[in-house]
């Protein structure tokens, strides 16, 4: 003879799924495990555009390395250049000014003696 458990009803499977209970918790189980899918995966495509973007600013900062000296140097003999631009410019200014004053003069004593008429 078999005895029969009353704590133990073997109907109660086939009526756990039409709980609503149980089909509110596997509801939100199946969404919170669909959304940490949906994480990890734009997590994962964070993670490698920040790798690119940390390897393109470690060549940018190595090439800069490179270039920073002879910037400098370059910037160094372009501002001696201007300079003795600016120098000449100021040399000829002062030749014209004296150009000037002297042909003013040569025109004021042409003038006096009457060779050139106003």
């Amino acid at each position: 003879m078999t005895s029969v458990d009353p704590y133990h009803n073997t109907s109660t499977w086939t009526t756990l799924w039409d709980s609503p209970e149980v089909i509110m918790v596997m509801g939100v189980n199946l969404s919170l495990a669909i959304s940490g899918f949906v994480l990890a995966f734009y997590l994962t495509r964070l993670r490698c555009r920040l790798a690119r973007l940390s390897d393109w600013l470690l060549i940018t900062e190595q090439y800069s390395r490179q270039l920073l000296p002879l910037a400098c140097s370059w910037l160094g003999e372009r501002h001696q250049a201007t300079q003795q631009s600016r120098d000449r410019l100021e040399q000829t200014q002062r030749r014209l000014r004296l150009l000037q004053q002297s042909l003013s003069v040569i025109i004021w004593i042409l003038r006096r003696r009457g060779r050139i008429r106003q």
